[in-house]
C-alpha cells in the first residue's frame, strides 16, 4: 500500500492536498466529482487500485493492486481553454523527464499522451475537463505491467528500488511547473518534447477526422501538433487516434 506517513514526511506540501483511497473505480471519475463540489486547485486523488480505470476513447487501463502509481491532479488553468489540450503534452514531458532523472531510464514521449521506454508503454495520460477545471489522470506501471500487452514496468528496467512515494513527489513538483508554461512559454516545452519524441522519423499509421492515414512523422510543431509528411505534403494534427508505428 502507498505509505501516507512517508509521503507526508517527504512531501508535506502535497500531502495536505492528497485524497487517498485504497480502491476506486477511477481516480479521474472521483476528481471530476470533486470538481463539481468546487475542490481546490492542486488537489490530488490517488488510489492503490482502480476497478474501472480507463484511457482515451474509454479503453480500459488495467493494473494490479499496489503495482502502479495511479493518480489524478486537479487543475484550474489560468489560461484560455483553447490551449487546454496542451496539458497532455506538458504532462508527458514532465513524466519522461522525471523517469530519466530519478530512475535513469531512457523515457520518451509518444504523442499525444503516452510515455514509453524502449518502445514499450510504461505510462498513460488522460486529460478531461469539467467547467473551469481540467483533471490530469496518470497511470504508471511501477512494479508490474498488465499481462499480454506491449507495456513495461519500471522495476523491469532498473536495479534501483523505485519508491512510489518519492516518485509521486517528483512528478507532482514537475507537473506543477510544466502545466504553468502551457500558455506563455509553450514553445520552450515543445523544444523539450522534441528532444524525446518517440515518433520522429518513423512511418506511422493513425486515424484523424474520420480518415485512416499513414506517413512519416517529422516531429512536433510550435503549437504541439504532430507533423506528418503524407504524399509529399506536411500536414499538422492536433488530435489523432490509434497512433502506431509501421516502421
Amino acid at each position: 500500500m502507498f505509505d501516507i506517513e512517508e509521503f507526508g514526511r517527504i512531501a508535506p506540501q502535497w500531502a495536505q492536498r492528497l485524497r487517498y483511497h485504497s480502491e476506486l473505480g477511477s481516480t479521474n471519475d472521483e476528481a471530476l466529482r470533486l470538481c463539481e463540489a468546487g475542490v481546490a486547485h492542486g488537489t490530488v486523488v490517488l488510489a492503490d487500485h482502480q476497478t474501472s480505470g480507463r484511457g482515451r476513447r474509454g479503453a480500459a487501463w488495467m493494473s494490479q493492486s499496489g503495482a502502479g502509481l495511479l493518480f489524478t491532479l486537479i487543475l484550474r488553468p489560468q489560461f484560455e481553454k483553447q490551449h487546454w489540450p496542451r496539458l497532455a503534452l506538458a504532462a508527458g514531458c514532465a513524466i519522461a523527464q522525471v523517469l530519466q532523472e530519478l530512475c535513469g531510464l531512457p523515457a520518451e514521449v509518444k504523442w499525444p499522451n503516452d510515455v514509453l521506454i524502449d518502445g514499450k508503454k510504461c505510462c498513460g495520460i488522460l486529460v478531461e475537463t469539467r467547467g473551469d477545471y481540467a483533471v490530469v489522470g496518470i497511470g504508471i506501471n511501477v512494479t508490474a505491467s498488465p499481462d499480454g500487452e506491449e507495456s513495461v514496468a519500471l522495476a523491469d528496467l532498473t536495479p534501483r528500488a523505485v519508491s512510489r512515494e518519492a516518485l509521486l513527489r517528483a512528478l507532482l513538483d514537475r507537473l506543477s511547473q510544466s502545466t504553468l508554461v502551457c500558455a506563455d512559454h509553450f514553445p520552450e516545452l515543445v523544444d523539450q518534447v522534441a528532444e524525446m519524441c518517440y515518433l520522429t522519423g518513423k512511418t506511422i499509421g493513425f486515424s484523424a477526422n474520420g480518415e485512416s492515414l499513414s506517413g512519416r512523422a517529422l516531429g512536433i510543431s510550435e503549437e504541439g501538433e504532430l507533423l506528418v509528411e503524407i504524399d509529399g505534403y506536411v500536414r499538422r494534427f492536433m488530435q489523432a487516434e490509434l497512433v502506431r508505428v509501421i516502421s
